[in-house]
């Protein structure tokens, strides 16, 4: 994740006197019912995790090989699972702009389930598979300094990928009203974010290029950490964004123009949550106003919202080399994961439609 309204003084000040006329905050509280994940769900959650965090370990374009084996260990649980379209689809990258020897290409990995009835109305589930590579503190995108370690991304953002193979594994053979893609994208971290080799933004990009006029987004990005965390370089940041310090809740954030989108969805989820529910739809009024891939659907006019347990805002342990599997909340994780299971199958069929 790459919360860019934290990387600028200026933006934030900007932030903070539109805040008021036009962000749009709340939350809502769990669901009493029928809310219970299955052990079996958090057992999945942990292997998935381990794998990419502590078997693959740091992964990124400075570390290809690590990059190349998570991205086909993807590919083969989406072919394992049983999806009849699984792609891999190309990120150009120039190496020149990046520090990188040689121009390259990187991967998404997608999955698609055809919808039924609404079939041409298309549903992205997607979290990178990258982690970040070791930056200058105060340099958030150059140079790169690929010789010292990086994250090994647990929570950020292997907790996402666990969540989309997870989600992909409960619809795959039920294909929903609407067509679901399920994607893990490249290239997310610095200095990628927000660039032309951003993954996500290739990927969405293709879908306005394909015709796709009505695509909805959602990122499961940082949805691990439950329990109290280290926050002592952090603990300003939360209160600025309207969201508490304690880590009892997970939250629906994007731009503005997504609120109703966020709203939908918000409704499809309390009532299958274990966990208070925040929503945040932040005004962007500079570029630098985003959270993670969703940034890249706004560019091309979608609406995209970030699932997220905030840990870049409460957690010192966030985009850093203790960031890893042992230290996550597989438990509280599971319910996340169980209630968005609800919400994406209520809003891919949704009769009053997007």
């Amino acid at each position: 994740m790459n919360p860019g309204i934290l990387l600028s003084a200026a933006a934030l000040v900007g932030l903070l006197a539109t805040a008021l006329l036009s962000t749009s905050c709340s939350h809502l509280p769990p669901g009493r019912a029928g809310s219970i994940a299955p052990a079996e769900l958090a057992h999945q959650l942990r292997a998935d995790v381990q794998h990419l965090a502590g078997d693959i370990g740091e992964r990124n374009l400075y570390h290809p090989d690590k990059l190349e084996t998570a991205a086909a260990w993807i590919e083969g649980e989406f072919r394992r699972m049983g999806y009849q379209t699984v792609r891999r689809l190309p990120v150009a990258v120039r190496g020149k702009d990046y520090a990188l020897p040689a121009d390259v290409t990187a991967w998404n990995i997608e999955a698609v389930l055809p919808g039924t009835s609404h079939g041409g109305e298309q549903m992205v589930i997607g979290a990178h598979y990258d982690s970040k590579v070791q930056m200058p503190r105060w340099n958030a995108h150059w140079p790169p300094t690929p010789e010292l370690p990086g994250t090994p991304g647990a929570n950020d953002n292997g907790s996402g990928v666990a969540t989309v193979l997870a989600l992909a594994r409960r619809f795959v053979g039920h294909p929903q009203s609407r067509t679901l893609r399920f994607v893990a994208f490249v290239n997310e971290e610095p200095p990628f974010y927000q660039t032309e080799a951003m993954g996500s933004l290739a990927y969405a990009r293709k879908l306005k290029a394909d015709g796709f006029k009505k695509v909805r987004m959602i990122t499961p990005e940082t949805l691990g950490c439950y329990s109290v965390r280290s926050n002592a370089k952090r603990s300003f940041i939360a209160p600025l964004l309207g969201l508490p310090n304690r880590p009892d809740y997970v939250a629906f954030a994007g731009n503005h123009a997504s609120r109703h989108w966020i709203a939908r969805c918000a409704r499809g989820f309390a009532p299958h949550a274990t966990l208070e529910l925040r929503t945040l739809a932040l005004p962007a009024v500079v570029k630098k106003v985003a959270w993670s891939d969703d940034w890249s659907f706004w560019q091309c006019g979608y609406p995209a919202f970030a699932v997220t347990d905030t840990a870049y805002g409460r957690s010192d342990q966030y985009h850093e080399v203790y960031d890893t599997p042992e230290k996550l909340d597989y438990g509280p994780m599971a319910g996340v994961v169980w209630a968005l299971a609800g919400m994406v199958g209520e809003a891919a069929n949704d009769p009053a439609g997007w």
